[in-house]
Order: structure tokens, then C-alpha cells, then sequence
């Protein structure tokens, strides 16, 4: 059992932030003003350079978010995620697309005082497929 508050209260600050730091603002996006990351490789065989392919791209709004990432397997889109967030930079929607750019599924989040309290996963037909709740416990 722990009983050290100092404790309980940073590692409050983990749970509750964590979320923020994996789906929030990218802080070298904002830095340097980036609009989009392309990654490139290109393969050596016996010394001999192979064709560049495109490996992914990503995407960004102003503020920093990540709003589209594309990723390819032999210069051939292979997935493909776009986001959306709402004016606190919380993550509200996040759509799979094929790699025609049809719709795979969806999956919208809501959040209430900065916390995300539901994520709710549908179908391509919109159909509900899953729906996660959750709930928060403070001292």
C-alpha cells in the first residue's frame, strides 16, 4: 500500500497525462513550423543503390497534431489514418481509410474536463462496433 501523497500525486499526473503525451501535440512540429514528414528509403544491393520508396508520411495542423499518417510497403500506400481534434487539441475523431481512401472504420472520443470519458469504434456503415468507457477516481 502506498502511502506517500507526494507519490500518489505524481503518479496521478502519469495516468492522467500519459493519454496527453501520446496523442498530443508533436512540440518539433510547432518548433519548426512543420507542415509534413516524408520518409524515404532506398536499399543497397552488392553496392548498388536501389529506387528510393516512399516509407510514410505524416502530417500536421498549426498547433502541432498529427492529422494524417500514411504508411507504405513497397512505395504502395499500405495504411492510412487521418485525425481530428476539437479546440482543446484532444484527439475526437481518428478514421482508417484503404488504401483507395475508402472508409475501414472509425472511432470517436469524447472527453470532459480534459479527460476522455468514452471511445466509441464504428464500421465502415457506421455501425457501432465497440464503445469503452471510462472512469475516473480522484482523492
Amino acid at each position: 500500500m502506498i502511502k506517500n501523497n507526494g507519490f500518489r500525486i505524481i503518479l496521478f499526473f502519469l495516468v492522467v497525462s500519459c493519454p496527453v503525451w501520446v496523442y498530443g501535440q508533436d512540440k518539433k512540429a510547432v518548433k519548426h513550423n512543420l507542415k509534413s514528414i516524408t520518409e524515404y528509403e532506398q536499399k543497397y544491393e552488392k553496392g548498388v543503390a536501389g529506387k528510393a520508396l516512399k516509407e510514410s508520411e505524416i502530417r500536421y495542423d498549426n498547433e502541432g497534431n498529427i492529422i494524417e499518417e500514411i504508411e507504405y510497403k513497397l512505395g504502395k500506400v499500405s495504411k492510412h489514418t487521418t485525425y481530428v481534434y476539437d479546440e482543446d487539441n484532444n484527439k475526437i475523431r481518428e478514421t482508417d481509410l484503404d488504401p483507395s481512401g475508402r472508409k475501414i472504420k472509425v472511432t470517436d472520443y469524447k472527453y470532459k474536463d480534459g479527460l476522455r470519458i468514452e471511445k466509441t469504434v464504428y464500421d465502415a456503415n457506421n455501425k457501432v462496433m465497440s464503445r469503452k468507457t471510462y472512469k475516473y477516481e480522484t482523492y
